[in-house]
């Protein structure tokens, strides 16, 4: 019987399969914690069931699901010193307990790494459109946006190492917003995690899925925008520094004024921009590599900058401000995948069992 790592299964309202799932997951696992979420008291008889198995925390409110992980966090920490790990566990009966095991011992090969355990959504016909559209969504924009490689987003089946756990309970959300931030929140503390397949399992179609693609979306674009308000006040300071100096010295240097400008303007706002990019990624690498590599990419998209804007405002009868406004907004996003990718660059990263 599993002794270093424990169930956590949240529960609302649950139906029978919990007693089902709850038999099988005490056949495998010595500590299982259930955490009742404030359920009608209608369903006491399902938890009386249980109860000999697990040990049982009540909330005395519906407090949501995020609320309910963070206190079965917190009961692990308290209470089981020996707990390597813990695995959460939907308890519809969406996870069966061979998969369980499978993430389990993917987990114990490697305890400081987390483990998902993920479906396929890119071939399973029983997977319902509105989960398949909304995961396919979520995943390739966590993948551009915060380079963050996670098959499936919505799965409740993870593995997790102690030692995150203490972050767990400090982070947002008390509902079903908090999962989503927690893979969030694995990123920023530099844990990588791996991919497990499971089976796909979907209950009445999955119509209590709280899933909401659009809401889910948004926290994703947070980084980047974060990253467009830094980039937009640092392209106002270097066109605005271009701009006066391009009209003050071109009288004088009328052959290099377009690249004496561009390395003026650029060397001021790129101080500013590194400085707000390095908070944007939460880099963790020390100042001097970040800004070498930094410095590196300045380099290089300055010297693009230039000689584009410079051989498009003899090509085009246009005014080289808004040349080089159009020439930077598409070098723009070269930037940010750079930046992301190499320049602060973290150390999580996943891999697929």
């Amino acid at each position: 019987m599993e002794e270093r790592i424990a169930v956590l299964i949240p529960a609302y309202n649950p139906d029978e399969k919990m007693i089902t799932l709850v038999e099988a997951m005490a056949a495998e696992f010595a500590h299982i914690i259930v955490v009742n979420d404030g359920c009608d008291a209608s369903f006491s008889p399902i938890f009386d069931a249980v109860k000999e198995n697990v040990s049982l925390v009540v909330h005395e409110i519906n407090k949501g699901k995020g609320r309910a992980l963070k206190t079965g966090y917190a009961y692990v920490l308290e209470h089981l010193s020996s707990v390597q790990g813990v695995v959460t566990v939907d308890a519809d009966g969406q996870h069966t307990v061979s998969d369980v095991k499978r993430c389990c011992e993917v987990f114990l090969e490697n305890p400081k790494e987390a483990v998902f355990g993920c479906r396929d959504f890119t071939s399973d016909e029983k997977i319902p459109p509105r989960s398949r559209f909304g995961n396919r969504l979520t995943s390739r924009l966590l993948k551009f946006f915060c380079d963050i490689s996670l098959s499936d987003t919505q799965t409740g089946l993870r593995v997790l190492p102690r030692e995150i756990l203490p972050a767990m309970l400090e982070v947002e959300g008390e509902r079903y917003e908090y999962e989503m931030n927690g893979i969030f929140a694995l990123k920023e503390q530099g844990v990588s995690w791996s991919e497990v397949p499971i089976e796909v399992i979907y209950i009445d179609d999955n119509e209590s899925s709280h899933f909401n693609p659009i809401k889910d979306s948004l926290k994703i674009y947070k980084v980047f925008l974060k990253f467009c308000i830094s980039s937009f006040g640092s392209a106002i300071l270097d066109l605005l520094i271009f701009a006066l100096l391009e009209r003050t010295i071109a009288g004088l240097y009328p052959l290099y004024h377009i690249f004496v400008s561009t390395a003026v303007a650029r060397v001021c706002s790129g101080t500013f921009n590194f400085f707000m990019n390095r908070a944007v990624f939460g880099g963790k690498a020390k100042v001097s590599t970040s800004s070498g590599r930094y410095l590196t990419l300045w380099v290089i998209q300055m010297c693009v900058s230039a000689i584009l804007v410079n051989g498009l405002s003899r090509l085009i009868p246009v005014g080289t401000t808004l040349i080089k406004f159009v020439v930077d907004t598409l070098l723009f996003f070269f930037s940010y995948k750079i930046q992301q990718k190499w320049v602060f660059a973290g150390e999580s990263k996943s891999r697929e069992s």
